[in-house]
Formats: structure tokens, sequence, C-alpha cells
């Protein structure tokens, strides 16, 4: 029962902290300091300084940290992860 109550308590410890990075980044961008927008490449969303879009981001540049599943399964191509066609207009 101990076990549970730790597992407990650190999940919400980790809920906590995810919540007040949320408001530290909405905040940033309510200051203008940051901005959430999507790659020019991939299409996924990222932080920027700016609101222009970035030419790559965290997924572009390291596919394998952030697809580690991917990448195992398919050894040879690790760092052509398939991106799935976004049909989002944008």
């Amino acid at each position: 029962m101990t076990v549970y109550e730790a597992l407990t308590v650190a999940l919400i410890i980790v809920l906590a902290a995810a919540t007040v990075v949320a408001l530290y980044v909405g905040l940033m961008n309510w200051v203008g300091a940051a901005h959430v927008v999507r790659c020019s490449s991939c299409h996924h969303l990222t932080m920027a300084s700016a609101r222009q879009p970035q030419q790559s981001c965290p997924h572009c540049r390291h596919p394998v940290l952030t697809h580690p599943l991917y990448a195992l399964h398919h050894p040879r191509d690790a760092r052509q992860v398939r991106v799935v066609g976004d049909s989002l207009r944008y």
C-alpha cells in the first residue's frame, strides 16, 4: 500500500509541475516573450521567440528522440521518420 501512496504523490507532483510550466508558457506568450507557432516543414507546434513559423523544430532535427518506437522498428532509416500528411490549412 505504501508503494501506491508514493506513486500517487509522485503523480500529483508531476501534474502540478506540468501545470506550473503550462502557466508560465502562457504568461510568456501573453507578454510576447515566447510564441507557440507551427513548424514550416512538418506543421508540429513549437516554441519561438517571434511569431513567424520556424524552419525546423525538434521533431524535424531529432526524429529518433521524438519517435523512439518507430526508430526501433526501422533501424536503417532512423533519421527519416515519416510525418503523416497534415490536412490542416494554414
